[in-house]
């Protein structure tokens, strides 16, 4: 196929009459350059303004319309090589897809090549193969097959059995270590699960450490609970003994037969006898308490209650209802 070869014939613009054109510029601006707008005179200074934007436009559109024509050639023959090329391109892109077509179906049967090697190892120490089903894509590359494309080299194939030999070790360590954490578990009468779940992130030594150490604070809670409940029985042994000395010494009253003289009854004297008269109200009088909120109502109740007036016993309220609001002054004007 021939190459692409193109001829230029480079594009010469030419002003005409560049220095009359270049001197009438020059002219306006010289004639405009201190020029004031005033109140009087905008009529006139708007047609200025609006000349000299005629001015500039007829020059952009003379400079839009040069460019067009300078830039046709090369639109036009960059439209001609997009409709030539186009069914090379065409092509291309047909043997492209076929070749990567190619490619995926090598890819699938290199994977499946990989996962049933790994199966077959795993099957030897029991494992499930799909957990290495992520780690299979890391060797479909050509380099880990030979020349054929379908047998895997001696080098692939070491890597993938110590892959399987690993994982077998890994999880005869964890069989181990969680029968450490479920017997030390036991032992104390923990719950070993929480603990197996640790050995996502710690070493069977910090778990077992853990273990040892949630178990340390659990007796500690133990023992300061039973010593508690000793102090306890003890406080209320004490204070039983106390009543009981309490009721020995309390005096006694006499009921003496008035004809024999003889003592029928020695009975203590409770503190009955002693309780004093219950409280007899002689006044009463009504009141009548603004308050801005209800905690300032509640503030006032407790004040009342710290001395000694405890409601529905020595007093009563009627009449409590939100009002229209008020301020100090005007509150001033009504009780007065």
């Amino acid at each position: 196929m021939q190459e692409l070869q193109v001829n230029i014939e480079q594009a010469k613009v030419e002003i005409v009459g560049q220095e009359v054109f270049e001197k009438g510029i020059a002219d306006v601006v010289a004639k405009y350059q201190n020029y004031t707008v005033t109140a009087g005179t905008i009529k006139d200074d708007k047609k200025v303004l609006a000349e000299l934007r005629k001015l500039t436009k007829q020059i952009s559109d003379e400079r839009i319309k040069i460019k067009n024509e300078l830039s046709k050639p090369a639109t036009d023959f960059e439209k001609y090589i997009k409709e030539t090329e186009k069914p090379l391109k065409n092509i291309i892109n047909q043997i492209a897809n076929d070749v990567k077509e190619f490619e995926n179906h090598q890819k699938a049967l290199r994977l499946d090549t990989v996962k049933s090697y790994l199966a077959n190892k795993a099957s030897d120490y029991m494992i499930d193969p799909r957990i290495f089903d992520e780690k299979a894509t890391e060797y479909i590359k050509n380099g880990d097959f030979m020349a054929d494309g379908v047998t895997l080299k001696k080098a692939t194939m070491k890597a993938l059995d110590d892959m399987v030999t690993f994982e077998y070790q890994k999880q005869e360590e964890l069989k181990k270590a969680t029968q450490s954490i479920s017997g030390l578990c036991s032992e104390y009468g923990m719950t070993d699960q929480p603990y197996i779940r640790m050995l996502q992130n710690l070493t069977l030594a910090e778990v077992l450490d853990q273990i040892r150490s949630d178990h340390a604070f659990e007796l500690q809670k133990q023992e300061a609970e039973r010593q508690r409940q000793e102090q306890e029985a003890l406080r209320q042994a004490e204070l039983q003994n106390q009543k009981e000395k309490i009721a020995e010494t309390k005096p006694t009253a006499l009921v003496v037969d008035s004809e024999t003289g003889e003592i029928i009854e020695n009975t203590p004297i409770t503190e009955e006898a002693n309780t004093p008269e219950p409280k007899r109200y002689r006044q009463k009088m009504t009141l009548e308490v603004y308050f801005e909120d209800s905690d300032d109502k509640d503030r006032f109740k407790r004040l009342l209650s710290e001395n000694g007036w405890e409601y529905k016993q020595n007093y009563t309220v009627s009449g409590y209802q939100n009002i229209a609001s008020v301020s100090e002054e005007e509150l001033k004007t009504h009780l007065s």
